[in-house]
């Protein structure tokens, strides 16, 4: 996996587990654990990244 996740921001992902608020998403074929704001969301879902703090990658609902 990537080191720097700044270059995610903007992308749309598709959650493979369910957020509440950490989970994983696939993002161009590669698995990533993010988090959301204290939202909800289901498997299967479209999130899209937010914002990277260090190595967290924030997600919002799409």
């Amino acid at each position: 996996m990537k080191e720097d996740y700044s270059s995610l921001v903007g992308k749309i992902a598709v959650t493979d587990s369910e957020l509440s608020p950490k989970g994983t998403v696939l993002i161009d074929d590669e698995v990533y654990e993010v988090t959301t704001d204290g939202e909800h969301v289901d498997p299967g879902r479209g999130v899209k990244v937010t914002s990277v703090r260090g190595k967290k990658i924030v997600v919002k609902r799409v």
